[in-house]
């Protein structure tokens, strides 16, 4: 390109390129390549919806979460070489972060990885969130940032009361925002326990859990436990409850607003001899489900038509409950790291039981 025209114009120029052209241009010059790789660029630039590829399906039972075209899973064993690992399929980039133990203890807790991207920076984050198994003891929650290449422990006030815990089964971001199931657990006067469910979420920005209330209205209506996702900007709830003789498949539809559900509609409610998992939404319309066979081993995806009613097998099996289905988002994210990059080894705690851990080249 001539050297004639300004910079920020060729930069306009190389903007309007699919993402992998973009970050190919970064080979063209030292200029070039200082310019994609700014923040600001990114930012600007760098994540998009794809329109030729609009979703993606991902067979994995260790996914933890999608967003800004980043994937999120677990890797390797539960103890010494525990990894959050991050890939763009965009710029073909995967970056593990190993997640800290630092008491031999904490090999026993019940823990689970959360997954975002703050929206400002697009800095991706990771929650190790571990729980006690003495419901009297607090959280204690890790914040890895890859912006810093550091875990960092969150302070009791940006918690939740020890009360609380998390289910684990789904999750979901939403803008500033990643939501769980979650649930209070109770003990009667007569040694009997009962479970409060809520919605917990997780403020990317100001690094804050909260509980969203479900009115009372909804809460007698919903299946629980229940899975959350996603439709637009809303939030949805979903699952089954269970009939003297079938199911009946449960779709709620709800609307967030500062820190408070301001509105809920029943999208779908359907009987079905089996329980169904939601998947993704087609078109932003149509959902996608999980029908499981009747072993239970494995299932089968439909699409299933709410203006017809109707059932259209999509032709795809698998394990059940290993199906990831989300949109396809172009994204220059990890552009600037070193493929298959490890991040804080040095924080694992070095008194639990060695093991060989191999990235392989997948």
């Amino acid at each position: 390109m001539s050297i004639n025209i300004p910079i920020d114009v060729q930069m306009d120029i190389v903007s309007r390129l699919s993402v992998k052209s973009v970050a190919q241009c970064r080979t063209v010059c030292k200029r070039w390549k200082s310019c994609i790789d700014t923040m600001h660029f990114t930012i600007r630039f760098g994540v998009r919806m794809a329109s030729t590829f609009p979703y993606i399906l991902i067979y994995q039972d260790r996914f933890k979460g999608w967003s800004h075209g980043l994937w999120c899973f677990s890797f390797g064993p539960i103890v010494r070489h525990f990894m959050g690992l991050l890939w763009n399929p965009s710029v073909e980039k995967s970056v593990g972060a190993y997640v800290p133990y630092f008491t031999l203890g904490q090999e026993y807790e019940k823990r689970l990885l959360g997954f975002g991207v703050r929206p400002d920076n697009l800095d991706p984050i990771i929650l190790k969130i571990a729980f006690s198994f003495d419901p009297k003891e607090p959280w204690t929650v890790h914040m890895f940032t890859l912006s810093s290449r550091e875990w960092r422990l969150l302070e009791n006030h940006f918690l939740l009361p020890h009360t609380f815990r998390i289910k684990k089964a789904s999750q979901t971001n939403i803008g500033r925002h990643i939501y769980w199931c979650g649930y209070e657990k109770f003990s009667g006067n007569d040694g009997s326990s009962f479970k409060s469910y809520v919605i917990v979420s997780f403020d990317l920005l100001n690094n804050r859990f909260q509980i969203l209330h479900i009115p009372d209205q909804l809460l007698r209506q919903l299946p629980l436990p229940f899975y959350v996702s996603s439709l637009g900007d809303n939030l949805v709830l979903s699952g089954n409850i269970q009939g003297d003789e079938h199911c009946i498949f449960y779709i709620w539809v709800l609307s967030v607003g500062g820190g408070t559900i301001s509105s809920f509609s029943n999208l779908l409610s359907i009987p079905s001899p089996i329980a169904l998992k939601l998947v993704a939404f087609h078109d932003n319309i149509d959902p996608i489900v999980e029908v499981p066979s009747q072993e239970g081993f494995s299932a089968t995806l439909v699409l299933y038509r709410l203006a017809s009613g109707d059932f259209q097998s999509l032709g795809i099996e698998g394990d059940a409950g290993s199906f990831v289905i989300k949109p396809y988002c172009e994204s220059l994210v990890l552009q600037i790291h070193v493929d298959r990059i490890a991040y804080c080894r040095e924080l694992v705690y070095p008194g639990l039981v060695d093991t060989t851990l191999n990235l392989g080249y997948h």
